[in-house]
């Protein structure tokens, strides 16, 4: 794969999403096959499905430390909530989703509905995008359109004019697997910049994560592990931070708080009674704003 640290982190969430279909139970709580063909040759085949007894090893594994499972469960967690307030949204009348930080989404190839019946934006670091692009088949490529913004350095609001954005209309954003990746200032000038060129009653889902100081030491201790292995990528975590600062930099922005789930209420609500070994890391919290 071609040096990109954006797709590569990118293209370990696609991986996590597609190896929760092949050894979690049902029922499955997000189903991203359709992330198959947008994975590298290498990454696809550690994708196929496993030997019975490697899953049961592994299964015993991450029972005796769930944290091994943890990401996994992060993942597929945060992408069902975007994927339910999404719903939601088209319920309601929505026609504007636009998906900031669209890594190797698949709302595209998976729902062929919300193309059918709303604009789709995908706005992307440009390597990023740039990389998945190459990947989709020609004809999903022309139903979405497409933006390549760098977050710390872009004129977000520019650039989605420049799509043909209608800040007359509310929208659906979601922005996933990206707020750790960035200081507290640029969240801050995302959500201000957002906030800007979108209608009153607009809708963000994110996901964020809580700095290693508020945590236990096993949570803490696989923060900090991630860490590690994301500076080797040269993708460090810079934004970790509390539920009241990111509630602030919300609120500075004119977001307000509709949804803000923590780990135990996220295990609460997809997690319980499960008899597989899925679990979700104690400092991931899946956030919904609303544009007021």
């Amino acid at each position: 794969m071609e040096h990109c640290p954006f797709a590569q982190t990118a293209e370990i969430a696609a991986a996590l999403r597609v190896w929760h279909t092949r050894i979690d139970d049902p029922p499955l709580i997000f189903d991203d096959r359709a992330a198959i063909p947008l994975l590298s040759p290498g990454m696809r085949q550690l994708a196929k499905p496993p030997l019975p007894f490697f899953t049961m090893q592994l299964r015993a594994l991450e029972g005796i430390h769930p944290e091994l499972a943890a990401l996994r469960g992060q993942t597929v967690t945060r992408a069902r909530f975007a994927e339910d307030a999404l719903d939601a949204a088209l319920d309601r009348g929505c026609r504007q989703i636009l998906i900031l930080g669209a890594g190797l989404d698949t709302t595209a190839i998976r729902r062929p509905d919300v193309v059918k019946q709303a604009t789709l934006l995908e706005v992307d670091h440009p390597d990023t995008q740039r990389w998945k692009r190459a990947r989709l088949p020609p004809e999903l490529a022309r139903s979405v359109s497409f933006s390549a913004v760098d977050f710390a350095r872009n004129g977000l609001p520019e650039r989605l004019l420049e799509a043909r954005l209608d800040p007359r209309r509310p929208l659906f954003a979601h922005w996933l697997g990206c707020t750790y990746y960035l200081s507290p200032e640029t969240i801050r000038t995302t959500l201000d910049s957002l906030a800007q060129v979108v209608a009153p009653g607009s809708e963000l889902v994110a996901d964020y994560w809580l700095p290693s100081e508020t945590l236990g030491w096993r949570p803490s201790m696989l923060l900090r592990g991630i860490g590690l292995a994301l500076d080797t990528q040269h993708q460090p975590l810079l934004g970790c931070v509390s539920s009241a600062t990111i509630h602030a930099l919300a609120a500075d922005s004119g977001w307000q708080v509709a949804e803000d789930l923590d780990a135990a209420t996220i295990r609460a609500r997809w997690l319980a009674g499960r008899r597989d070994s899925l679990s979700v890391p104690a400092f991931g919290h899946c956030l919904r704003l609303i544009r007021k």
